[in-house]
């Protein structure tokens, strides 16, 4: 059981609200008796958020926050956009409860995973936060069908799908008992000890471009494999491969919506300032890769033009996809189409289609 404030306290809290917070672009938080953070929010009129609490009653969630909170803090941020980064920076690190319990949803979903190390393996995954996720794609609903379309990719590409950790893998550590890949001969097993070999880096390689929405080969290599078992009569092997080849197909043309999704979310936006100095967002693929203050003397005009370089000239850096941060400036952009007025190509001089709302 949280600990719950007293009305007086909650009276000193609306106080502190009224006489200190300002209706500018910010973040808040509401901390419990110990100080830890029970919910983040934000808004683009800070004050009055916060105070919209107190008028709550009831079940209501804004009611259930009040009564465990002894404590409001707050930050402003120069625009709305940045306040949504901070909230979503926030909720990362301190993984409030009450946020928590905003985004339980009662539908099953799953995230196709590839680990990191000199081995990495294809996983359907649970969460965004997975420690041994590398790179990261979802959601999908359908968690059968992916499990069952991940399955066929691991044996096309040879890449490893088992739950073997990392370490016990580099240490040589061996298969686990009746690995049945390892039996077929679909998996060149490098659990066994010894650097994984260039067909397995290869596989691997193959395996990152399905799931980056480019692996139109992998689909043509099942068809092939159906067709090849029917030749053989093997009709009920033919319709084991027909129906694999559907589901990766299924899972290739979601992966591809999603590629799409992101590298229309490429370009720098400037909103407009709502609070002290302007800002510069450099985004590539739905995340934010730089922030600079909007440029006011050549030095600074260079500085951005130099950041942005770094940001679209070369291939995509990133280790793995931040979706909760996709997703938050894919909501962000739907919800505001107004916003995209504000932006422009990551660096002009590039001859590309123009991403979205530059003209």
């Amino acid at each position: 059981m949280r600990p719950r404030a007293t009305p007086a306290q909650r009276r000193a809290l609306l106080a502190h609200v009224r006489a200190g917070c300002e209706p500018r672009p910010g973040v808040y938080r509401m901390l419990g008796r110990d100080g830890a953070v029970l919910y983040v929010g934000q808004s683009r009129h800070l004050r009055a958020r916060p105070l919209s609490y107190f008028r709550a009653r009831g079940r209501d969630r804004q009611a259930r926050i009040l009564r465990h909170a002894f404590a409001i803090e707050w930050e402003y941020a120069p625009d709305a956009f940045a306040a949504l980064l901070a909230e979503l920076r926030l909720i990362k690190r301190h993984r409030p409860p009450f946020n928590c319990e905003d985004v339980a949803d009662e539908w099953p979903r799953a995230y196709v995973a590839l680990t990191g190390g000199a081995a990495p393996a294809l996983r359907v995954v649970r969460r965004t936060d997975d420690p041994d996720a590398a790179g990261l794609w979802g959601p999908f609903r359908r968690v059968a069908a992916l499990g069952e379309a991940v399955r066929t990719l691991a044996e096309l590409t040879g890449v490893r799908d088992c739950a073997l950790a990392d370490a016990d893998v580099a240490a040589g550590r061996g298969p686990v008992a009746g690995c049945l890949r390892l039996a077929l001969a679909t998996c060149s097993a490098p659990c066994r000890g010894g650097a994984p070999s260039p067909a397995y880096a290869e596989g691997v390689a193959a395996a990152r471009r399905f799931l980056d929405g480019r692996g139109e080969g992998l689909l043509g290599a099942a068809r092939a494999r159906m067709e090849q078992a029917a030749e053989a009569l093997a009709f009920e092997r033919a319709a084991a491969w027909r129906d694999r080849e559907r589901r990766l197909a299924w899972l290739h043309g979601r992966l591809a919506a999603f590629a799409a999704d992101m590298d229309r979310l490429t370009f720098r936006y400037r909103p407009p300032a709502e609070g002290g100095r302007a800002r510069v967002y450099l985004l590539r693929r739905g995340t934010v890769r730089a922030e600079l203050p909007a440029p006011e003397t050549p030095a600074e005009h260079a500085a951005l033009e130099a950041a942005a370089r770094r940001v679209y000239a070369g291939a995509d850096g990133l280790p793995s996809h931040d979706l909760e941060q996709f997703y938050r400036v894919a909501s962000w952009f739907r919800r505001h189409p107004e916003e995209l007025a504000h932006t422009a190509a990551g660096l002009p001089a590039h001859r590309g289609p123009a991403p979205v709302g530059v003209r």
